[in-house]
Protein backbone atom coordinates (compact mmCIF):
# COMPACT_ATOMS: atom_id res chain seq x y z
CA UNK A 1 0.00 0.00 0.00
CA UNK A 2 1.73 3.68 -1.23
CA UNK A 3 -0.40 6.78 -1.49
CA UNK A 4 0.32 8.78 -4.91
CA UNK A 5 3.18 11.10 -4.54
CA UNK A 6 1.84 15.04 -5.15
CA UNK A 7 3.24 14.50 -8.82
CA UNK A 8 1.59 11.75 -9.24
CA UNK A 9 -1.67 12.78 -8.14
CA UNK A 10 -1.59 15.93 -9.64
CA UNK A 11 -1.11 13.81 -13.38
CA UNK A 12 -4.06 11.79 -11.94
CA UNK A 13 -6.25 14.92 -11.47
CA UNK A 14 -5.38 16.72 -14.53
CA UNK A 15 -7.56 13.84 -16.47
CA UNK A 16 -11.14 15.08 -18.18
CA UNK A 17 -13.53 14.15 -20.64
CA UNK A 18 -11.60 16.03 -23.28
CA UNK A 19 -7.76 15.83 -21.63
CA UNK A 20 -6.60 11.92 -21.30
CA UNK A 21 -3.70 11.66 -19.38
CA UNK A 22 -2.48 8.63 -20.35
CA UNK A 23 0.94 8.21 -22.65
CA UNK A 24 1.07 5.66 -25.24
CA UNK A 25 4.84 3.16 -25.83
CA UNK A 26 4.83 1.91 -29.08
CA UNK A 27 6.48 -0.87 -30.28
CA UNK A 28 6.77 -2.17 -33.84
CA UNK A 29 8.13 -5.76 -33.44
CA UNK A 30 9.66 -8.18 -36.43
CA UNK A 31 8.83 -11.71 -35.26
CA UNK A 32 10.26 -13.36 -38.94
CA UNK A 33 13.16 -14.74 -36.91
CA UNK A 34 10.46 -17.15 -34.70
CA UNK A 35 8.72 -17.71 -38.40
CA UNK A 36 4.83 -16.96 -36.64
CA UNK A 37 2.63 -13.80 -35.38
CA UNK A 38 2.64 -13.42 -31.81
CA UNK A 39 -1.16 -14.05 -30.84
CA UNK A 40 -3.24 -12.94 -28.09
CA UNK A 41 -3.82 -15.91 -26.21
CA UNK A 42 0.56 -15.68 -26.06
CA UNK A 43 0.26 -12.59 -24.28
CA UNK A 44 -2.40 -14.34 -21.97
CA UNK A 45 -0.33 -16.67 -21.19
CA UNK A 46 3.18 -14.89 -20.85
CA UNK A 47 2.73 -11.41 -19.12
CA UNK A 48 1.90 -13.17 -15.95
CA UNK A 49 5.24 -14.55 -16.01
CA UNK A 50 6.81 -10.96 -16.00
CA UNK A 51 4.57 -8.61 -14.55
CA UNK A 52 5.51 -9.22 -11.11
CA UNK A 53 9.29 -7.13 -11.71
CA UNK A 54 6.35 -3.92 -12.41
CA UNK A 55 4.90 -3.28 -9.23
CA UNK A 56 1.69 -0.11 -10.75
CA UNK A 57 0.38 -3.48 -13.67
CA UNK A 58 -1.18 -4.94 -10.53
CA UNK A 59 -2.52 -2.35 -8.51
CA UNK A 60 -5.71 0.11 -8.53
CA UNK A 61 -6.38 3.18 -7.16
CA UNK A 62 -8.30 2.99 -3.76
CA UNK A 63 -10.18 6.09 -2.33
CA UNK A 64 -10.82 7.32 1.43
CA UNK A 65 -13.72 9.71 1.57
CA UNK A 66 -11.59 12.76 2.98
CA UNK A 67 -8.58 12.21 0.96
CA UNK A 68 -9.92 12.18 -2.50
CA UNK A 69 -7.19 13.74 -4.26
CA UNK A 70 -4.71 11.74 -3.59
CA UNK A 71 -5.55 8.55 -3.43
CA UNK A 72 -3.69 4.64 -2.73
CA UNK A 73 -1.95 2.47 -4.31
CA UNK A 74 -3.28 -0.93 -3.58
CA UNK A 75 -2.90 -4.51 -4.69
CA UNK A 76 -5.85 -5.43 -7.11
CA UNK A 77 -7.05 -9.11 -5.85
CA UNK A 78 -9.47 -9.89 -8.67
CA UNK A 79 -6.59 -8.50 -11.21
CA UNK A 80 -6.90 -10.55 -14.49
CA UNK A 81 -4.47 -9.86 -17.23
CA UNK A 82 -7.38 -10.47 -20.35
CA UNK A 83 -9.00 -6.95 -19.01
CA UNK A 84 -5.83 -4.73 -20.05
CA UNK A 85 -5.56 -6.81 -23.79
CA UNK A 86 -6.93 -6.05 -27.11
CA UNK A 87 -5.99 -6.38 -30.59
CA UNK A 88 -6.58 -4.78 -33.92
CA UNK A 89 -5.61 -4.69 -37.66
CA UNK A 90 -4.28 -2.24 -39.77
CA UNK A 91 -5.86 -1.00 -43.20
CA UNK A 92 -4.15 -1.37 -45.95
CA UNK A 93 -1.17 -1.00 -46.56
CA UNK A 94 -0.49 -1.25 -43.31
CA UNK A 95 2.72 2.08 -43.07
CA UNK A 96 2.70 5.14 -40.82
CA UNK A 97 -0.46 6.87 -42.15
CA UNK A 98 -2.55 3.77 -40.99
CA UNK A 99 -0.72 3.47 -37.65
CA UNK A 100 -0.44 6.99 -36.58
CA UNK A 101 -4.63 6.43 -36.97
CA UNK A 102 -4.93 3.83 -35.00
CA UNK A 103 -2.91 5.42 -32.14
CA UNK A 104 -4.71 8.38 -32.27
CA UNK A 105 -8.37 6.67 -31.64
CA UNK A 106 -6.22 5.11 -28.41
CA UNK A 107 -4.79 7.94 -27.70
CA UNK A 108 -8.96 9.29 -26.49
CA UNK A 109 -9.57 5.69 -25.50
CA UNK A 110 -9.66 6.50 -21.83
CA UNK A 111 -8.48 3.77 -18.85
CA UNK A 112 -10.87 2.06 -16.57
CA UNK A 113 -10.31 3.87 -12.97
CA UNK A 114 -10.80 0.35 -11.33
CA UNK A 115 -8.43 -1.41 -12.73
CA UNK A 116 -4.82 -0.88 -13.02
CA UNK A 117 -4.01 2.25 -15.34
CA UNK A 118 -2.67 0.24 -18.16
CA UNK A 119 -3.63 -1.08 -21.49
CA UNK A 120 -2.07 -2.85 -24.50
CA UNK A 121 -3.45 -3.35 -28.29
CA UNK A 122 -1.99 -5.92 -29.98
CA UNK A 123 -1.65 -4.42 -34.26
CA UNK A 124 -1.64 -7.23 -37.22
CA UNK A 125 -1.00 -6.19 -40.59
CA UNK A 126 2.05 -3.89 -40.20
CA UNK A 127 3.69 -3.63 -43.38
CA UNK A 128 7.02 -6.05 -44.08
CA UNK A 129 4.88 -8.56 -42.07
CA UNK A 130 5.44 -6.74 -38.96
CA UNK A 131 3.45 -6.82 -35.53
CA UNK A 132 3.41 -3.31 -33.69
CA UNK A 133 2.45 -3.32 -29.41
CA UNK A 134 1.25 -0.33 -28.42
CA UNK A 135 0.93 0.14 -24.23
CA UNK A 136 -1.11 2.92 -23.05
CA UNK A 137 -0.14 3.74 -19.31
CA UNK A 138 -1.53 6.72 -17.25
CA UNK A 139 1.25 9.24 -16.93
CA UNK A 140 0.65 8.92 -13.08
CA UNK A 141 2.08 5.65 -13.12
CA UNK A 142 4.61 6.80 -14.86
CA UNK A 143 7.09 9.53 -16.55
CA UNK A 144 9.61 9.11 -19.40
CA UNK A 145 12.18 7.55 -17.40
CA UNK A 146 10.07 5.15 -15.83
CA UNK A 147 8.06 4.20 -18.98
CA UNK A 148 12.04 3.63 -20.51
CA UNK A 149 13.23 1.66 -17.29
CA UNK A 150 10.13 -0.53 -17.95
CA UNK A 151 10.95 -1.45 -21.31
CA UNK A 152 14.43 -1.93 -21.04
CA UNK A 153 13.45 -4.34 -18.06
CA UNK A 154 10.81 -6.24 -20.36
CA UNK A 155 13.40 -6.57 -23.23
CA UNK A 156 17.44 -7.28 -23.19
CA UNK A 157 20.15 -7.43 -25.93
CA UNK A 158 19.93 -9.84 -28.66
CA UNK A 159 20.89 -13.16 -27.41
CA UNK A 160 19.85 -12.53 -24.10
CA UNK A 161 17.47 -13.66 -21.57
CA UNK A 162 14.61 -11.90 -19.48
CA UNK A 163 14.39 -13.50 -16.07
CA UNK A 164 10.32 -14.63 -15.05
CA UNK A 165 9.48 -12.60 -12.30
CA UNK A 166 5.95 -13.73 -11.84
CA UNK A 167 2.84 -12.13 -9.86
CA UNK A 168 3.00 -13.36 -6.49
CA UNK A 169 -0.77 -14.89 -5.83
CA UNK A 170 -0.92 -14.07 -2.57
CA UNK A 171 -1.95 -9.94 -1.95
CA UNK A 172 -3.02 -8.63 1.75
CA UNK A 173 -6.57 -7.06 1.20
CA UNK A 174 -6.14 -3.11 1.47
CA UNK A 175 -7.58 -2.25 5.45
CA UNK A 176 -8.90 0.95 5.39
CA UNK A 177 -8.15 2.54 8.62
CA UNK A 178 -4.51 1.42 8.00
CA UNK A 179 -4.64 3.45 5.07
CA UNK A 180 -6.66 6.66 6.99
CA UNK A 181 -3.70 6.50 9.20
CA UNK A 182 -1.03 7.07 6.53
CA UNK A 183 -2.98 10.12 5.51
CA UNK A 184 -3.96 11.64 8.36
CA UNK A 185 0.20 11.00 9.48
CA UNK A 186 1.35 13.06 6.39
CA UNK A 187 -1.41 15.88 6.62
CA UNK A 188 0.57 16.84 9.57
CA UNK A 189 4.17 16.69 8.09
CA UNK A 190 2.44 19.07 5.14
CA UNK A 191 1.27 21.57 7.73
CA UNK A 192 4.16 21.84 9.29
CA UNK A 193 6.73 22.14 6.16
CA UNK A 194 4.49 25.31 5.19
CA UNK A 195 6.73 27.84 6.30
CA UNK A 196 9.79 26.21 4.61
CA UNK A 197 7.52 26.01 1.54
CA UNK A 198 7.00 29.83 1.69
CA UNK A 199 11.15 29.91 1.69
CA UNK A 200 11.34 27.67 -1.02
CA UNK A 201 9.31 29.91 -3.56
CA UNK A 202 11.09 33.12 -2.11
CA UNK A 203 14.99 31.35 -3.57
CA UNK A 204 13.19 30.16 -6.69
CA UNK A 205 12.08 33.70 -7.48
CA UNK A 206 15.40 34.97 -6.20
CA UNK A 207 17.59 32.43 -8.79
CA UNK A 208 14.76 33.18 -11.09
CA UNK A 209 15.70 36.94 -11.36
CA UNK A 210 19.18 36.31 -11.69
CA UNK A 211 18.00 34.68 -15.29
CA UNK A 212 16.34 37.37 -17.66
CA UNK A 213 16.76 34.97 -20.35
CA UNK A 214 14.38 32.81 -19.35
CA UNK A 215 10.30 32.75 -19.94
CA UNK A 216 8.32 34.19 -17.34
CA UNK A 217 5.32 32.05 -16.32
CA UNK A 218 2.27 33.77 -18.28
CA UNK A 219 3.96 35.90 -20.37
CA UNK A 220 3.43 33.53 -23.47
CA UNK A 221 1.73 35.01 -26.22
CA UNK A 222 -0.98 32.70 -27.57
CA UNK A 223 -0.22 31.45 -31.01
CA UNK A 224 -2.38 28.81 -33.34
CA UNK A 225 -0.77 26.32 -31.51
CA UNK A 226 -2.59 27.33 -28.58
CA UNK A 227 -6.00 27.31 -30.41
CA UNK A 228 -9.11 26.15 -28.41
CA UNK A 229 -10.00 22.36 -28.88
CA UNK A 230 -11.76 19.39 -27.84
CA UNK A 231 -11.31 15.78 -27.51
CA UNK A 232 -10.12 14.57 -30.69
CA UNK A 233 -6.19 13.76 -30.94
CA UNK A 234 -3.93 13.20 -33.87
CA UNK A 235 -1.14 11.78 -33.97
CA UNK A 236 2.16 11.45 -36.36
CA UNK A 237 5.26 9.32 -36.00
CA UNK A 238 8.51 9.95 -37.53
CA UNK A 239 12.49 9.75 -37.16
CA UNK A 240 15.33 11.61 -37.89
CA UNK A 241 19.28 10.25 -37.07
CA UNK A 242 20.64 10.49 -34.34
CA UNK A 243 23.92 11.13 -35.54
CA UNK A 244 22.67 14.42 -37.65
CA UNK A 245 21.82 16.20 -34.67
CA UNK A 246 25.02 15.24 -32.66
CA UNK A 247 26.82 16.66 -35.46
CA UNK A 248 25.25 19.61 -35.24
CA UNK A 249 25.40 19.91 -32.26
CA UNK A 250 30.05 19.36 -32.46
CA UNK A 251 29.98 22.02 -34.77
CA UNK A 252 27.65 24.55 -32.53
CA UNK A 253 29.14 23.75 -29.52
CA UNK A 254 26.10 22.74 -27.96
CA UNK A 255 24.21 19.82 -26.90
CA UNK A 256 22.61 17.08 -28.21
CA UNK A 257 19.41 18.43 -26.59
CA UNK A 258 20.18 22.12 -27.26
CA UNK A 259 20.34 21.19 -30.59
CA UNK A 260 17.51 18.93 -31.43
CA UNK A 261 15.23 22.03 -29.83
CA UNK A 262 16.73 24.30 -32.43
CA UNK A 263 16.14 22.23 -35.01
CA UNK A 264 12.44 21.63 -33.45
CA UNK A 265 12.34 25.83 -33.53
CA UNK A 266 13.02 25.86 -37.59
CA UNK A 267 10.34 23.86 -37.74
CA UNK A 268 7.99 25.44 -35.86
CA UNK A 269 9.04 28.77 -38.13
CA UNK A 270 8.52 27.38 -40.88
CA UNK A 271 4.71 26.48 -39.78
CA UNK A 272 4.01 29.60 -38.38
CA UNK A 273 5.00 30.94 -41.55
CA UNK A 274 2.72 28.71 -43.47
CA UNK A 275 -0.52 29.27 -41.40
CA UNK A 276 0.69 33.16 -42.43
CA UNK A 277 1.69 34.32 -38.65
CA UNK A 278 4.37 35.78 -37.52
CA UNK A 279 7.35 32.97 -36.05
CA UNK A 280 8.33 35.42 -32.94
CA UNK A 281 10.36 33.41 -30.07
CA UNK A 282 8.28 30.49 -29.11
CA UNK A 283 7.83 28.71 -25.68
CA UNK A 284 9.09 25.27 -25.44
CA UNK A 285 8.05 23.50 -21.71
CA UNK A 286 10.06 20.14 -21.45
CA UNK A 287 10.38 17.60 -18.38
CA UNK A 288 14.21 17.47 -16.57
CA UNK A 289 14.82 14.30 -14.69
CA UNK A 290 14.95 14.06 -11.13
CA UNK A 291 18.18 11.30 -11.28
CA UNK A 292 18.29 10.31 -14.97
CA UNK A 293 20.27 7.06 -13.90
CA UNK A 294 17.63 6.07 -11.66
CA UNK A 295 16.38 2.31 -12.47
CA UNK A 296 12.49 2.99 -11.04
CA UNK A 297 9.97 2.24 -13.11
CA UNK A 298 6.88 3.87 -11.48
CA UNK A 299 6.24 7.06 -10.24
CA UNK A 300 6.73 10.69 -12.03
CA UNK A 301 10.34 12.45 -10.53
CA UNK A 302 10.10 15.49 -13.45
CA UNK A 303 9.75 18.90 -12.71
CA UNK A 304 9.22 21.33 -15.63
CA UNK A 305 11.70 24.15 -17.20
CA UNK A 306 10.48 26.56 -19.94
CA UNK A 307 13.00 27.52 -22.56
CA UNK A 308 12.93 29.78 -25.92
CA UNK A 309 12.63 28.39 -29.03
CA UNK A 310 14.09 31.09 -31.06
CA UNK A 311 11.75 31.00 -34.62
CA UNK A 312 12.42 34.50 -35.07
CA UNK A 313 15.89 34.10 -36.06
CA UNK A 314 16.27 33.40 -40.01
CA UNK A 315 19.74 32.66 -39.73
CA UNK A 316 19.20 28.47 -38.76
CA UNK A 317 22.89 28.50 -37.03
CA UNK A 318 21.86 31.32 -34.87
CA UNK A 319 18.57 29.99 -34.41
CA UNK A 320 19.90 26.75 -33.21
CA UNK A 321 22.66 28.32 -30.76
CA UNK A 322 20.27 30.66 -29.44
CA UNK A 323 18.08 27.87 -28.45
CA UNK A 324 20.14 25.61 -27.26
CA UNK A 325 21.51 28.40 -24.67
CA UNK A 326 18.11 28.65 -23.30
CA UNK A 327 17.56 25.16 -23.24
CA UNK A 328 20.51 25.02 -20.59
CA UNK A 329 20.05 27.72 -18.66
CA UNK A 330 16.68 25.94 -18.06
CA UNK A 331 17.61 22.71 -17.13
CA UNK A 332 20.77 24.76 -15.14
CA UNK A 333 17.41 26.85 -13.64
CA UNK A 334 15.68 23.58 -12.45
CA UNK A 335 18.61 21.91 -10.87
CA UNK A 336 19.40 24.85 -8.93
CA UNK A 337 15.81 25.40 -7.52
CA UNK A 338 15.74 21.57 -7.18
CA UNK A 339 12.57 19.15 -7.05
CA UNK A 340 11.49 19.61 -3.41
CA UNK A 341 9.84 22.30 -4.36
CA UNK A 342 7.75 20.86 -7.51
CA UNK A 343 7.22 17.74 -5.12
CA UNK A 344 5.56 19.40 -1.79
CA UNK A 345 3.85 21.90 -4.20
CA UNK A 346 1.72 19.19 -5.91
CA UNK A 347 1.01 17.72 -2.96
CA UNK A 348 -0.69 20.75 -1.43
CA UNK A 349 -2.54 21.48 -4.78
CA UNK A 350 -4.54 18.61 -5.02
CA UNK A 351 -7.04 19.02 -7.37
CA UNK A 352 -6.82 22.93 -7.29
CA UNK A 353 -3.83 23.41 -10.29
CA UNK A 354 -6.07 21.19 -12.74
CA UNK A 355 -9.34 22.97 -11.43
CA UNK A 356 -7.60 26.06 -12.69
CA UNK A 357 -6.36 25.04 -15.87
CA UNK A 358 -9.78 23.59 -16.89
CA UNK A 359 -11.47 27.36 -16.06
CA UNK A 360 -8.49 29.41 -17.73
CA UNK A 361 -6.80 27.39 -20.80
CA UNK A 362 -9.36 28.42 -23.49
CA UNK A 363 -9.31 32.22 -22.20
CA UNK A 364 -6.00 33.07 -20.92
CA UNK A 365 -4.68 35.85 -23.14
CA UNK A 366 -0.82 34.82 -22.13
CA UNK A 367 0.12 31.11 -21.78
CA UNK A 368 2.86 29.14 -20.18
CA UNK A 369 4.53 27.72 -23.68
CA UNK A 370 3.33 27.23 -26.80
CA UNK A 371 4.73 23.57 -27.52
CA UNK A 372 5.34 21.11 -25.02
CA UNK A 373 8.47 18.88 -25.82
CA UNK A 374 10.75 16.07 -24.53
CA UNK A 375 13.75 14.04 -25.12
CA UNK A 376 15.03 10.99 -23.96
CA UNK A 377 18.43 8.93 -24.40
CA UNK A 378 17.85 5.51 -25.37
CA UNK A 379 19.59 2.61 -26.10
CA UNK A 380 21.92 2.17 -28.93
CA UNK A 381 21.18 -1.14 -30.27
CA UNK A 382 17.17 -2.51 -30.89
CA UNK A 383 16.08 -4.94 -28.53
CA UNK A 384 15.03 -7.85 -27.95
CA UNK A 385 12.29 -10.51 -26.84
CA UNK A 386 13.72 -13.67 -27.27
CA UNK A 387 14.04 -13.77 -30.98
CA UNK A 388 11.36 -11.57 -31.49
CA UNK A 389 13.13 -7.72 -32.72
CA UNK A 390 12.02 -4.53 -31.62
CA UNK A 391 12.77 -2.56 -34.36
CA UNK A 392 11.08 0.49 -33.55
CA UNK A 393 10.25 2.29 -30.24
CA UNK A 394 7.93 5.74 -30.03
CA UNK A 395 6.32 7.71 -27.19
CA UNK A 396 3.58 9.37 -27.33
CA UNK A 397 2.72 11.91 -24.00
CA UNK A 398 0.00 14.22 -23.40
CA UNK A 399 -1.97 17.43 -25.20
CA UNK A 400 -3.13 19.28 -22.59
CA UNK A 401 -4.55 22.81 -23.33
CA UNK A 402 -3.33 25.17 -23.68
CA UNK A 403 -0.39 23.96 -24.95
CA UNK A 404 -1.92 21.35 -27.15
CA UNK A 405 1.19 20.04 -29.61
CA UNK A 406 3.20 17.55 -27.70
CA UNK A 407 6.29 16.22 -29.83
CA UNK A 408 8.13 13.70 -27.71
CA UNK A 409 11.61 12.32 -28.75
CA UNK A 410 13.49 9.47 -27.80
CA UNK A 411 16.99 8.19 -29.02
CA UNK A 412 16.44 4.29 -30.05
CA UNK A 413 19.21 2.09 -32.42
CA UNK A 414 20.91 5.39 -34.08
CA UNK A 415 17.83 7.55 -34.52
CA UNK A 416 15.39 9.76 -32.82
CA UNK A 417 11.86 8.55 -33.06
CA UNK A 418 9.10 11.39 -32.82
CA UNK A 419 5.71 10.88 -31.30
CA UNK A 420 3.69 14.16 -32.43
CA UNK A 421 0.22 14.18 -30.51
CA UNK A 422 -2.00 17.67 -31.02
CA UNK A 423 -5.90 18.66 -31.32
CA UNK A 424 -6.18 19.31 -34.99
CA UNK A 425 -7.15 22.76 -33.69
CA UNK A 426 -3.65 23.42 -32.77
CA UNK A 427 -1.84 20.94 -35.59
CA UNK A 428 -4.17 20.21 -38.48
CA UNK A 429 -1.22 18.16 -40.46
CA UNK A 430 0.75 16.70 -37.86
CA UNK A 431 2.46 14.94 -40.25
CA UNK A 432 3.54 17.69 -42.83
CA UNK A 433 4.92 19.38 -39.04
CA UNK A 434 6.90 16.45 -38.44
CA UNK A 435 8.21 16.93 -42.64
CA UNK A 436 9.18 20.33 -41.49
CA UNK A 437 11.27 18.84 -38.56
CA UNK A 438 13.27 16.95 -40.92
CA UNK A 439 13.65 19.85 -43.38
CA UNK A 440 14.84 21.95 -40.49
CA UNK A 441 17.64 19.74 -40.13
CA UNK A 442 18.75 19.58 -43.27
CA UNK A 443 18.72 23.27 -43.29
CA UNK A 444 20.81 23.22 -40.39
CA UNK A 445 23.42 20.82 -41.78
CA UNK A 446 23.82 22.75 -45.01
CA UNK A 447 24.59 25.90 -43.47
CA UNK A 448 27.25 24.12 -41.16
CA UNK A 449 28.69 22.39 -44.34
CA UNK A 450 27.67 18.70 -43.13
CA UNK A 451 25.36 16.07 -44.85
CA UNK A 452 21.70 16.19 -45.57
CA UNK A 453 19.52 13.44 -44.26
CA UNK A 454 17.77 11.47 -46.45
CA UNK A 455 14.24 10.55 -45.25
CA UNK A 456 14.02 7.01 -44.37
CA UNK A 457 10.95 5.33 -42.68
CA UNK A 458 11.77 2.35 -40.04
CA UNK A 459 8.43 0.77 -41.84
CA UNK A 460 9.26 1.46 -45.53
CA UNK A 461 8.66 -1.51 -47.24
CA UNK A 462 11.72 -0.89 -49.98
CA UNK A 463 14.12 -0.39 -46.73
CA UNK A 464 12.78 -3.70 -45.62
CA UNK A 465 13.67 -5.35 -48.24
CA UNK A 466 16.98 -4.47 -47.95
CA UNK A 467 18.62 -4.23 -44.85
CA UNK A 468 18.14 -5.30 -41.41
CA UNK A 469 17.97 -3.52 -37.99
CA UNK A 470 21.17 -1.73 -37.97
CA UNK A 471 21.16 -0.51 -41.47
CA UNK A 472 23.20 -3.17 -43.06
CA UNK A 473 22.55 -5.36 -45.99
CA UNK A 474 20.20 -8.84 -44.14
CA UNK A 475 23.22 -11.14 -45.63
CA UNK A 476 25.94 -9.05 -43.80
CA UNK A 477 24.22 -8.74 -41.33
CA UNK A 478 23.61 -12.74 -40.06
Amino acid sequence: MERLSGPDALMLNMETRTTPMHTLKIAVIDTSRRGAPVTLDELVDVLPRYLGRFPRATQHLERLPAYQARPFWVRDKDFDVRNHLDEVTLSAPGGRAELDAVLAALAVKQLDRHRPLWALTLVHGVTGGRQAVVVRVHHAVADGLAALNTFMGATSEEGGVIEPAPIDPTSAPADRRVLGKMARAESGRLFRAIPGMVGGFARAAKIKSNTPTLPKPLTVPRNSFNTPSGAVRVCASGEIPLAAVQKIAVATETTVNGALHGVIAGAMRAELLSRGEDPGAQVSVFGVCKDITSPRTWGNEIATAAAYLRADLDDPVERVKETATSCGEAVAYRRQVGFELTEKTSAYTGRLGPVFRILAAHRMPRVMNNITTANMPGPKKTRWVGDIEVVDWVSFALAIAPADVNLTAYSYAGRITMGLVSTPESMPDPHSFLERVHDSLNEVSRALGLPESPRRDWLDTAWLAGTGSDGRKVEEKH
